[in-house]
């Protein structure tokens, strides 16, 4: 035993074994403790493990080099019945390992830092970090020595294992580790502070003592790429290899410069101005143009600002204001400009109670036998619950429209079942969505225009068939909704059999499938909408030509239900009569014959409103740039020629707004005589001009 430790001690020494192993025999605690004391002087006089190390085996030999350098072991290296085995002490002591028996379980254990490796006489397993492994081979004792697979042993460790000829060697790195990264994202020179994250790590029982750094500074005062490397010592005193990161130093950025130009710098009341946005950013790209004041007519008189903001990719911002003159001549009157030159999408502002004083025009409404499902109650989301089932066959719309208030990310699933006993198909014809997004009325608005954009689609249907019992998430590329943010879907399906649908929220990357079983249902937020009705499309019919007496109007989801009634229908889950108050998630269609020089305006009555509507096969976003605030704006949809035209108009009430709309045919005023009609005087308040409010309807929420 004392002649195996005299020549271990050379091979082992830079391992500074000062836990002396337990074993049964006393002489070997002595001798381990005078190998202990006396390794540093002798590590002096021979090679030393580097930390990357070559441990080489003679077959039926005690021989051992470690990295060329000769030592011993108490046991030969032994082939039992094809499976090559070593002595355990041996192996484990050159690794640095520390090494135990321990009586109860009778094994003998070997450990460093969290690695533990532990075998047992007779046992063809090893237990590695507590996990019962094969070990190829079954250990045995050689002179009161445990032998155990080589092999088993490389597989634990991670070592390379190689055989030639009548040698066996193992290849065992035990370098720390210098990594690290940059805090930063982005570097700007002569101003970023330069900040590491440390990630270096160590083997074993051993800590990171020492390091050393080349290309590493607080301020980069250049722009450029630079290599920073880093090294660093464990308590062995082993070094690593270098690590290095690549980072670039970007120059400092150059703000946007706001700039625009007008046409003319002094118009007439009602002119025309045209704005070109003459915005530059020398180093990135400009993402956001702020307008105010650029309206694109005065009426005036007098000096008027108008301010451009822009702010650029850094996030560098740049504002530049400029004066239009209006002098007291007057070109257009508000109703001939809006009313001539508006485009489709555009925002006008208007009185808000002319729109009381159209002639409502009554109309007839043939139901199509589509299945609407709504499912905005809750529409703020706890956690992961069942929120909505039903059984339905034939065609059927939803429109789901949720907003997460819960502290983590949470998915939708919706889960077509096949409760019946032949198997069946689920058809997707359409889908769309949008979100998450902070504004409810932003998700609202912008998945309804991409629902539309896909009904003036060709089809593009996409079917599964269901086996009896079988379930299958229909939608699979929504994104989870994150905290605060809103998501609004809807999706078109079909089935000729019964199929039981199921809306499922869970938390990011949950089944919903297996989530049936274990969720319960959300309860009824008592404010918003959730059930399943009939006839989810309608066809608005007029028999008229509307505008040719002068102005008139269409009213759309009014609550008292003298024009457009309102769907009744179940919850599913409570069996409870449900109202569909606004009709949310119906479609539209209506063929409308209009009268030569007239507009086609929508003015929102309940509050504000953010939508689409197709418009002769042409998608017009309510509006372009933001959505109708409320009943003193009114988005531009069409204008007629001088010839008597028929259109076709389809839309799908939108989520997050409010209802009734109310849909306007008023004449277009000629550009050579003043005719005051539609619009407001800058003075015109929508307090002052709701004093009637005999015919103001109540706001229904989306």
């Amino acid at each position: 035993m004392k002649r195996y430790l005299k020549l271990l001690t050379a091979s082992v020494a830079v391992l500074s074994i000062t836990a002396v192993p337990l074993f049964q025999t006393g002489d070997f605690a002595r001798s381990a403790t005078a190998y202990a004391q006396t390794s540093v002087q002798q590590q002096k006089q021979t090679s030393a493990l580097t930390g990357n190390d070559r441990f080489q085996f003679t077959r039926n030999s005690t021989a051992i080099t470690v990295n060329g350098v000769p030592t011993s072991s108490d046991e030969a290296l032994t082939v039992v019945k094809g499976t090559t085995y070593v002595q355990f002490k041996t192996i484990a002591l050159l690794y640095g390992y520390q090494v135990s028996y321990d009586s109860k379980t009778k094994q003998s254990i070997a450990k460093s830092g969290n690695q533990s490796i532990a075998f047992k006489q007779g046992d063809s397993a090893v237990t590695v970090n507590g996990k019962r492994v094969s070990a190829g081979g079954t250990a045995f004792t050689s002179n009161g020595n445990l032998m155990v697979p080589i092999r088993a042993w490389a597989n634990a460790t991670g070592s390379t294992l190689e055989v030639k000829g009548g040698y066996l060697s193992l290849a065992f790195n035990t370098l720390p580790k210098a990594n690290f990264s940059i805090n930063e994202r982005s570097i700007i020179a002569g101003e970023t502070a330069v900040t590491i994250k440390d990630q270096a790590t160590a083997t074993g029982n051993n800590r990171i003592i020492d390091e050393k750094w080349e290309g590493l500074k607080d301020v980069y005062a250049e722009p450029g790429q630079y290599t920073i490397s880093r090294r660093v010592m464990d308590s062995r005193g082993v070094w690593s290899e270098p690590f290095t990161v690549t980072i670039t130093v970007e120059k400092p950025n150059v703000p946007p410069v706001a700039n625009f130009s007008t046409d003319k710098s002094t118009y007439k009341i009602g002119e025309p101005v045209y704005y070109s946005n003459i915005s530059t950013d020398e180093d990135g790209r400009i993402i956001r143009n702020t307008w105010t004041g650029n309206d694109p007519a005065f009426f005036t008189a007098g000096t008027h600002t108008v301010k451009l903001e822009v702010q650029d990719d850094k996030g560098a911002v740049s504002s530049v204001e400029k004066q239009i003159t209006v002098t007291s001549e007057v070109m257009y009157t508000r109703d001939q400009f809006y009313l001539n030159f508006a485009a489709q999408g555009d925002k006008i502002p208007i009185d808000p109670s002319f729109s009381l004083r159209l002639p409502s025009i009554k109309y007839d409404i043939v139901s199509e036998d589509i299945t609407s499902v709504r499912t905005n109650s809750p529409e703020q989301l706890l956690g992961a619950a069942i929120d909505y089932s039903d059984t339905i066959s034939g065609a059927v719309r939803f429109n789901i429209h949720k907003q997460n208030i819960a502290e983590v990310p949470l998915e939708l699933h919706l889960v077509a079942t096949n409760d019946g006993d032949k198997p069946t198909t689920v058809t997707t014809n359409r889908f769309a969505f949008a979100g998450p997004v902070t504004h409810v009325s932003t998700a609202g608005k912008t998945a309804a225009g991409r629902f539309l954009e896909a009904l003036i689609a060709p089809l593009d249907p996409k079917t599964v068939t269901l086996q009896p019992g079988e379930s299958v998430e229909l939608m699979t590329n929504v994104p989870a909704i994150t905290p605060l943010k809103t998501l609004t879907i809807f999706g078109e399906y079909y089935s000729p059999s019964p199929i039981r649908y199921s809306l499922v929220v869970t938390e990011r990357n949950g089944d919903g499938i297996a989530s049936l079983d274990t969720l319960s249902q959300s309860e009824h937020d008592g404010k918003h909408i959730r059930g399943t009705f009939k006839g989810g499309n309608r066809d608005i019919v007029v028999n008229k030509v509307l505008g040719e007496n002068g102005g008139e109007k269409i009213v759309l989801g009014d609550k008292p239900q003298e024009h457009d009634t309102l769907l009744t229908g179940i919850d599913a889950v409570t069996g409870n009569e449900i109202t569909n108050y606004g009709n949310g998630g119906t479609l539209y269609n209506m063929t409308l014959s209009i009268a030569p020089n007239s507009a086609v305006l929508l003015n929102p009555r309940g509050g504000h409103y953010g939508g689409a509507f197709i418009v002769n096969d042409v998608v017009v976003p309510m509006t372009s740039n933001s959505i109708l605030r409320g009943q003193n704006e009114a988005g531009f949809l069409y204008r007629s020629g001088n010839f008597q035209e028929t259109i076709n108009i389809k839309y799908i009430v939108a989520p997050g707004s409010n209802m009734p709309l109310h849909l306007m045919v008023v004449p277009v005023p000629s550009l050579e005589e003043e005719k005051v009609v539609v619009t407001a005087p800058d003075e015109t308040t929508e307090e002052s001009a709701l004093e009637d409010g005999s015919d103001i309807e109540q706001v229904q929420t989306q």
